[in-house]
């Protein structure tokens, strides 16, 4: 018995000596790849730019991974998954795999010695580049682009990634028997969480009024796939709650792996899922995820309901017949029409159960009382600038924004289709943020807006120049927005601080309406400040005090475009000219169209020319098109009229 027992354990041993060898050979190559990839991504990059003092001086990488971070992405993404599907060939070649399994190893012990051969081949590259960098590190200077501990850094986080990447690939080889469908399968589950998130993201604006979805894509969660947080880390890393999850996942892939493999059975090669629970899953997972994107892709189209529809019929069809033939292995499938069916019923179940808005998503207007603060723009983009975030805290604004919002809400059908964008951000007093996005036509809501952007509040929180000190200005230039070179600067501090004042009280003075006008502004504004906190803003049309007082000071000639910088003026009827705006032109085209056009209006009056250069507008959505012809270098610029600023000699002149 005794004699028995030694030579099974001396089997055993000699079998798992042959198992390292056989791999070793067999995917070791992949070890070697991964490692000379790295080293010329990484080390080599190293050596040849602190060995060459002139690139030296143009780079000012912190963190290993700005090294070729494209080489090392494409790596770390394509290693583990070849590593993966290589390793564990034999469970997807019967021949292979009875052999395998006819062997006197027990299954557990076949998984550890496969999966732990696979985490060394992706560890020693890593060991060695890392050992290599340390060597290079104090003859080299390296401390001049990153410190000690970004070597750490970079070995561990790009060990993490591997890791986790190719414990994913061992999974997917547990629950399949086709190589193909293990690599595939493996960068679907790893970019699974983040692309049905950005799929609902598009969608849900269809089902939930007011659903802010670029609010929503933009929280960071590139994080929720490793592969993707990957493709980040030259220039966001890691936080330790997202290194806490992925090593977590490690662990669990591996547990989950193992379980799966003790009860998969022998036999089950050359199928796309072995399970035939995973097959329903991955069947109308594929169709659910296509429906999303059909319906993300036409609804976004903005062809209404009927398009929208259609896309989701075409995207379901589409992804449940594809899985059909994965599953099937064949492109001649045997169509199981019920249960494309019964998943539609599912659908239209889903869909009118949220027309009931059973959470009050749409109707959730927080109380004035619940609210510390309010931000009201045109989009997420003016919410999510950190250098000139604003919000309004006083009652009568807070109040003011939760009126327009519940007009907009209880208007939701007039509202839709429209062009203006009303975004809504509150901070509660309970530390939450209550955030909504519509789609609305501002000019119905003028009367809430008109209030709310006059307010002073609103004036002082949009306007950076309020918290401008005088004493801190160095100069304020003046520069024309047309294709002008001319300039007006202004250094006196007894100018500047004048000039400050008008300006201070031009933005108290303006209405909403000459906040709205699209007329294009005279010239922009540029403070500089000591403290390098330098603004900009657009000296409007309406700002006459500042056009009077720049005059005094001898300076409109080159603060803004006069008649003298334009040689002549041509106006013309938009429907006249053979052009197609919408499919776009170059200035210089439509210029010589309406120069050779037979009823074009050309001015070269001095006052015409200034009357039409407060009246154009800076869009091309006018009903007549004006061409400036201008002296510095023959420049050419495109305006338009819009009805109500349509000066009386062009009317004149068309009629």
């Amino acid at each position: 018995m005794k004699w028995g027992m030694l030579a099974m354990q001396s089997k055993i041993s000699l079998g798992n000596r042959e198992i390292w060898k056989t791999l070793t050979r067999s995917v070791g190559w992949v070890s070697i790849i991964f490692f000379l990839g790295q080293f010329i991504a990484v080390p080599l990059e190293i050596l040849m730019t602190s060995s060459s003092e002139e690139h030296r001086k143009y780079v000012y990488e912190e963190s290993l991974f700005q090294f070729n971070s494209e080489i090392q992405v494409a790596l770390n993404i394509a290693i583990p998954v070849l590593l993966a599907v290589f390793l564990f060939r034999f469970l997807q070649v019967r021949s292979y795999s009875d052999f395998m399994h006819s062997l006197p190893i027990k299954r557990e012990s076949i998984f550890h010695q496969y999966t732990l051969a696979g985490c060394v081949f992706l560890i020693l590259p890593n060991i060695i580049n890392a050992i290599i960098i340390f060597a290079l590190y104090l003859p080299l200077n390296l401390a001049d682009f990153f410190t000690i501990s970004e070597i750490f850094k970079w070995f561990g986080i790009t060990i993490m990634f591997n890791l986790l990447i190719y414990m994913a690939g061992v999974f997917i080889a547990m629950i399949t028997g086709l190589s193909a469908v293990q690599g595939a399968l493996t960068y679907i589950i790893l970019l699974l969480p983040i692309g049905l998130l950005v799929l609902l993201g598009f969608n849900l604006p269809f089902y939930l009024y007011g659903f802010p979805d670029q609010y929503f894509l933009a929280n960071k969660i590139e994080s929720i796939s490793p592969l993707v947080a990957l493709t980040y880390l030259d220039h966001s890393p890691l936080g330790t709650v997202e290194i806490i999850i992925y090593i977590i996942l490690i662990f669990t892939f591996y547990g989950i792996s193992l379980w799966v493999y003790k009860r998969r059975k022998q036999e089950a090669v050359s199928q796309a899922l072995i399970f035939p629970l995973l097959k329903p899953v991955f069947k109308y997972g594929a169709t659910f995820c296509t429906m999303l994107l059909g319906g993300m892709y036409f609804g976004k189209m903005e062809g209404g309901t009927f398009w929208l529809i259609a896309g989701y019929l075409f995207g379901a069809i589409l992804g449940y017949f594809v899985a059909e033939m994965v599953l099937q292995k064949s492109w001649r499938i045997v169509i199981h029409i019920k249960g494309l069916i019964r998943y539609a019923g599912v659908m239209v179940i889903l869909v009118i159960l949220f027309q009931f808005d059973f959470t009050q998503y749409e109707k959730n207007v927080p109380y004035t009382s619940e609210i510390e603060s309010v931000h009201l723009s045109d989009n997420y983009y003016f919410f999510s600038d950190k250098k000139s975030p604003y919000s309004l805290k006083e009652p009568e604004n807070i109040d003011l924004v939760r009126r327009l919002h519940k007009e907009i809400v209880s208007n939701k059908t007039d509202n839709k289709m429209n062009r203006d964008n009303a975004f809504f951000a509150y901070e509660l007093k309970n530390g939450k943020t209550l955030v909504r996005s519509y789609q609305i036509d501002k000019k119905e809501y003028a009367h809430f807006y008109k209030l709310i952007h006059e307010s002073d509040e609103y004036k002082r929180t949009t306007n950076e120049i309020f918290n401008v000190n005088v004493d801190q200005i160095e100069k304020i230039t003046i520069r024309p927005v047309e294709p002008i070179s001319k300039k007006a600067v202004i250094v006196d501090p007894e100018d500047l601080k004048e000039m400050l004042s008008i300006l201070k009280e031009e933005i108290n003075r303006a209405t909403y309406e000459e906040t709205q006008d699209f007329n294009g502004p005279n010239s922009i504004i540029e403070i500089m400040q000591r403290n390098d906190k330098n603004i900009s803003m657009e000296w409007r049309v309406s700002y006459k005090q500042l056009e009077q007082w720049l005059s005094e000071k001898g300076l409109l000639e080159n603060a803004r475009v006069n008649a003298s910088d334009i040689s002549k003026i041509y106006v013309a009827r938009k429907d006249d000219l053979e052009l197609n705006f919408a499919g776009g032109y170059s200035y210089e085209e439509v210029f010589d169209e309406m120069e050779s056009h037979s009823n074009t209006l050309k001015i070269t009056d001095k006052n015409k020319i200034e009357t039409i250069l407060q009246n154009a507008n800076s869009y091309i959505d006018g009903s007549y098109v004006v061409g400036f012809y201008y002296k510095e270098e023959g420049t050419i610029e495109i305006k338009s009229f819009t009805d109500k600023n349509i000066p009386d000699f062009v009317k004149q002149y068309f009629q």
